[in-house]
């Protein structure tokens, strides 16, 4: 019968479960550590640092996008030529 490889196959996996070494319980620091071990000391950014980031984050943006405007149209313009060349 099936029955009897199944159900010996649960007490292995019993057996198995119970040779585990039990975990023990752990608090969120012990995971994650203390809150005053991990604090941070960040340097304060003037109203100009704050502005010529700004400008940086402005300018990557808008290369970005220029660069993905670009290889939109040529994409676009390799498709078309493609086509116009399948179907002459």
């Amino acid at each position: 019968m099936a029955g009897g490889g199944i159900a010996g196959a649960i007490t292995s996996l019993k057996n198995n479960r119970n040779l585990l070494k039990k975990r023990k319980l752990r608090d969120k620091g012990d995971v994650y550590g203390q809150e005053s071990i991990t604090k941070l000391n960040l340097k304060k950014s003037t109203d100009q640092d704050m502005k010529r980031i700004r400008k940086k984050i402005k300018d990557y943006k808008r290369e970005a996008r220029t660069v993905w405007f670009v290889a939109i149209c040529a994409t676009a313009f390799i498709l078309y030529s493609l086509w116009w060349w399948v179907n002459s």
